[in-house]
């Protein structure tokens, strides 16, 4: 197949792209013109259809190629993408972000759409349908928060995400017609957004640093660890990890056969094609250097369109499908089954090769027990026992314990764990001394989160003396909340929340059971139930109370677990609408603190814009002085260039505190939508975006005590 597909169109645009900033818009509504960043704080703007441009703005037409033109943004680039934004108008605008500001930018008209500060940074942006779905929104990711933008600048939504923004998507996650507002964040999350709720949320092992959607309500996820997967709404169909890592992900049907694949362009340039249902690599193909953003469009004007590559160094690769390619229909399934059944019949002939040796060894020696240990032949009822508890040894490491024996005289001559998130490397294998081999094996396991980890076990079993091994192969899921044990009693807290529930109190007991690690399943035996935990990382300790009248209480100073487990409960009740009462007096602190320091910044930023505006005057002023002595009086020229330079030297300082400030307030608003993102997870549903929208509020009128009385009852 790499020998049928090949580039149908390449490309220098003698400019270095930044990897991750590359998108395709028809500027002029019919057009689709390849756009990127460029190394030089410049977005290049390829047009080969380009006619009569308007040459009065922003965009600058290169002399020497006619088909580029650049527009100078003088900051750093985060963020890129372009579409129809502007009603009753079919041409796209490009929108740019940086650190500090976005810009929406009419390519064909050469003017601003609008450019408006953004406090919280801009790390992602998307443009799409949101809510009712009739007019396209700028949907902006921060540092800890999305806002959402209409054309004309006016912010239309907002909500607090609590980390670092790395990725947004606007696609139609729950089938039901309109897009939801799909978010990943540096917090290892991907967050599903319907509206103001949070609808769903995957948790990987590392930060999720791109998203692309896919068809039939799918979408795509890269990680930083070199991972690349699909989720079908909360599925996860498959994932592949490599050691570099994917820079784009685009779908596009490159191989004809009436269904998309995906198209993944990774940091080595390494361009493959994998099929969505199955991972499986359909085609490949490698540039010459990194690649820096994968996109779709009909580059070549001839009604189809191209799946198009470009790498950091400038290259731009076309590829499309191929006549040779296409095939009938159902052929596709045809060989996914062909090729499925060969890579059964190559197992199943490895496995009895296997047994053919054993056999060959132990034919002559059916009455001598060593030959048979010797070649590794144990027997046929041998079985592997899986047993996994916490353990809380004050002269070890608190950890989770998976307890591995056989049930006869064989012995374990090593076990491999592979599990996401735990282990450097991902797996785990323990191999005692040859004089310590036993029928068992214990192994601590340490849990970072609290999230559900699937261990995935293999063990060597034999004979001291085999030359051979049984492979025993075994899944186990540990519940999310591993790490807490079992105690008799806890210090009283003051830091809670509280909620009433309509369900009964065996229910609650099969939530506990199935999310914790006790001994022995917890049973319902009165009208109450109350347990104490600790927690194996950091000793603090958890209670929580049930009552049969519903009446239900978390105690903990940990507001981010107390979230967890109000969302886990309301899951696995399938709680729709939940509002809580809560008290966390050292995170109302920290609010507080965190509210009165962004109103100094606030403060010492209009400051220092004044002196800066005045240091920018005083200097045009020197300036002008300055070269009329240059003309009638050189004798005094020096005096006012010396004045510059002292002026230019106090605003450069200016400047430095002025950075300083704004890193400070960037800084300390992530740590009160951090907050203020935890405290809407100890609601649920409706709850849970009104005490979003009333903080917003709150924090625009800069009323601290109206803040605290949101996080603690939901209410304004």
């Amino acid at each position: 197949m790499d020998k049928q597909i090949r580039p149908v169109f390449t490309l220098e645009l003698n400019h270095k792209i930044v990897p991750g900033l590359v998108t395709i818009g028809k500027y002029d509504g019919t057009h689709p013109c390849l756009t990127a960043a460029t190394t030089a704080d410049k977005v290049l703007i390829h047009s080969p259809h380009r006619k009569n441009p308007n040459t009065v703005g922003r965009v600058v037409w290169s002399e020497s190629n006619r088909e580029i033109a650049t527009l100078n943004i003088n900051q750093t680039i985060t963020a890129l993408t372009a579409g129809v934004l502007v009603p009753e108008d079919d041409k796209d605008v490009l929108i740019v972000g940086s650190e500090t500001h976005i810009l929406v930018y009419h390519v064909h008209d050469n003017k601003d759409v609008f450019y408006k500060e953004c406090h919280d940074g801009v790390k992602a942006i998307t443009l799409g349908g949101f809510r009712d779905g009739k007019m396209p929104i700028v949907m902006v990711g921060g540092n800890s928060s999305v806002h959402g933008f209409d054309h004309q600048g006016n912010e239309v939504f907002w909500t607090a995400v609590g980390d670092v923004v790395t990725s947004l998507i606007l696609m139609d996650f729950d089938k039901d017609g309109s897009n939801e507002l799909v978010v990943s964040s540096e917090d290892f999350k991907i967050r599903v957004f319907k509206g103001d709720q949070i609808i769903n949320e995957q948790v990987e092992t590392e930060v999720v640093t791109g998203l692309a959607p896919l068809p039939e309500n799918r979408f795509a996820y890269s990680v930083s660890n070199g991972t690349v997967g699909v989720y079908d709404q909360d599925v996860r169909l498959w994932r592949v990890k490599s050691k570099h890592f994917a820079i784009s992900m685009q779908s596009y049907d490159l191989l004809g056969q009436g269904s998309t694949q995906l198209i993944t362009g990774w940091s080595n340039g390494k361009i493959d094609c994998r099929s969505i249902k199955t991972g499986e690599v359909l085609f490949k193909d490698t540039m010459n250097s990194g690649v820096a953003g994968v996109v779709e469009g009909d580059y070549r004007s001839v009604g189809k369109t191209d799946a198009i590559c470009a790498s950091s160094e400038g290259e731009v690769r076309g590829y499309t499908t191929t006549k040779s390619l296409s095939t009938p229909p159902g052929a596709g399934l045809e060989q996914d089954t062909v090729r499925e059944l060969l890579a059964r019949k190559q197992a199943l002939s490895l496995e009895l090769k296997h047994y053919e040796n054993n056999t060959k060894y132990n034919e002559n020696a059916y009455n001598q027990m060593d030959s048979y240990e010797s070649n590794g032949v144990i027997p046929a009822n041998t079985r592997l026992q899986i047993g996994i508890a916490t353990s809380d040894d004050k002269s070890k490491h608190n950890h989770v314990e998976v307890y591995v024996s056989t049930n006869n005289t064989t012995i374990i001559k090593a076990v491999l764990i592979f599990a996401e998130g735990i282990f450097k490397g991902e797996t785990h294998v323990v191999h005692p001394p040859q004089n310590k081999l036993s029928s068992d094996i214990l192994i601590p396991l340490y849990i970072p989160r609290d999230t559900p980890v699937d261990i995935h076990i293999k063990a060597l079993v034999g004979y001291p003396n085999s030359v051979q091994f049984h492979v025993f192969e075994i899944t186990r899921q540990l519940p999310r909340f591993s790490m807490y044990a079992l105690l008799t009693a806890s210090p009283p807290y003051d830091s809670f929340v509280e909620f009433k529930i309509n369900d009964r109190l065996q229910r609650i007991c099969m939530w506990l059971n199935q999310n914790f690690l006790f001994p022995n399943d917890i049973e319902a035996d009165g009208t109450s139930l109350k347990l104490h935990l600790k927690c194996l990382r950091d000793a603090s300790v958890l209670t929580l109370s049930f009552d049969a009248s519903g009446k239900t209480l978390f105690f903990t100073e940990n507001m981010a677990l107390a979230a967890d487990l109000v969302q886990s409960l309301a899951t696995f009740l399938k709680i729709e609408s939940l509002e809580s009462k809560v008290s966390f007096p050292k995170q109302e602190d920290t609010l507080k603190i965190c509210m009165e320091k962004l109103g100094e910044i606030q403060d010492a930023r209009l400051r220092l814009g004044t002196d800066v505006a005045d240091r920018i005057g005083l200097i045009r002023g020197l300036v002008i002085r300055a070269e009329d002595c240059r003309i009638n009086d050189i004798d005094e020229m020096a005096k006012y260039y010396v004045e510059l330079d002292r002026v230019n030297k106090e605003l450069i300082s200016s400047y430095n505190i002025r950075l300083q400030n704004y890193n400070e307030g960037l800084e300390t608003m992530k740590n009160i939508n951090s907050i203020i993102q935890r405290a809407s997870r100890l609601r649920v549903g409706p709850n849970s975006s009104t005490m979003i929208n009333h903080c917003r509020a709150a924090i625009k009128n800069n009323n601290i005590e109206g803040l605290l009385k949101i996080i603690r009852t939901g209410e304004l």
